[in-house]
């Protein structure tokens, strides 16, 4: 098996940055791309100022210091050449995704393992071009990195035994719990959480209560992030392109469709006015009592049905599939 020592990271945004930032806690040698040039400059002095007030103060050491030092940012593709594993994180979209990987192919050697971060695109589906499918896999990290220990592997059918057992002992390296899933059980954990935000949207328009105050109710089962909040943070596009992927892995596309219709709303409206969930003030503040029992009692049952229908309906470990969901949102089942 070969031993992964050399890792690039692929792409400077939220999450491509915080899986650079963890890696630093491991002896790899890290390659870190971003297409924004003028970044290279401020990344490099943010990560150095970073690294010599820790090692001043005493959080770390020299051996440490040196360690968190062993890494290069780059704009050049071809300085990923020698890795044995690139960690893409780049913008959701399947085109942008497949056409990076189609390059990567004609510069990295045999074999290294190309994976991608995506948190709703099948491996197939942005490897469908490359000669070399069985190098490729999904390993989906959860924001932030530190904090939420789950990470989902996810194989294809082309993703061969070598490759599987080497993002296995990888992921075990540095320290992370995972859960392995094909293509039809892929995503489960958003999949999971995306029934109860579209029921807690069917229950938002029925009461006719503020986003953020149905989240406050929902955080009696999901204590971690707030239903709405969540997809204000991450982001409409992204939420919108996930959710449309999402529903093209499901009998049921019908159901999606209320939530999709209102986030390209937003969308839409974005040039005139920012429209998020939480500053929308056209619904009540306040409920009371009875009725926020009545939607607590109805997002639990859910969940609970939820679990069922998942547990009959695709191939996981029960236990380990509860234990994901607790690391990933906090809710307990």
């Amino acid at each position: 098996m070969n031993k992964i020592q050399k890792v690039g990271i692929l792409g400077s945004g939220k999450m491509g940055s915080d899986i650079f930032n963890y890696l630093t806690d491991y002896s790899f040698d890290l390659i870190w791309f971003t297409i924004e040039t003028d970044q290279i400059k401020s990344l490099t002095e943010s990560l150095e100022k970073k690294n010599k007030r820790q090692l001043k103060h005493g959080i770390i050491n020299q051996e440490v210091f040196d360690q968190k030092s062993n890494y290069k940012i780059t704009n050049q593709l071809t300085d990923l050449s020698n890795c044995d594993l690139i960690i893409e994180s780049v913008i959701e979209d399947q085109s942008v995704k497949a056409e990076i990987f189609r390059k990567l192919e004609n510069i990295v050697k045999p074999s290294c393992l190309l994976v991608s971060n995506s948190s709703s695109i099948l491996p197939s589906q942005y490897s469908q071009d490359l000669t070399r499918k069985n190098r490729v896999a999904g390993m989906h990290f959860f924001y932030p990195i530190a904090i939420k220990n789950i990470t989902e592997l996810v194989f294809s059918d082309d993703t061969d035994d070598l490759t599987r057992d080497c993002l296995r002992l990888f992921l075990e390296t540095i320290n992370r719990f995972y859960i392995e899933q094909d293509e039809k059980n892929a995503f489960i954990l958003n999949r999971f959480l995306l029934e109860i935000q579209i029921k807690a949207f069917e229950l938002q328009k029925k009461h006719q209560i503020a986003y953020k105050e149905l989240d406050e109710i929902a955080k009696s089962i999901i204590p971690d992030f707030g239903l709405f909040e969540m997809m204000d943070q991450v982001g409409h596009y992204t939420m919108y392109n996930s959710i449309l992927n999402y529903s093209l892995m499901d009998q049921d596309k019908q159901k999606y469709k209320p939530l999709l219709t209102e986030l390209n709303n937003k969308m839409e409206n974005k040039e005139s006015k920012p429209v998020s969930f939480y500053n929308q003030n056209e619904f009540k503040e306040t409920i009371n009592k009875e009725t926020q029992n009545i939607i607590q009692n109805i997002l639990k049952d859910y969940a609970q049905e939820i679990l069922v229908n998942y547990s009959n309906g695709f191939v996981i470990n029960i236990y380990s599939f509860k234990k994901a969901l607790n690391e990933f949102c906090g809710i307990m089942l």
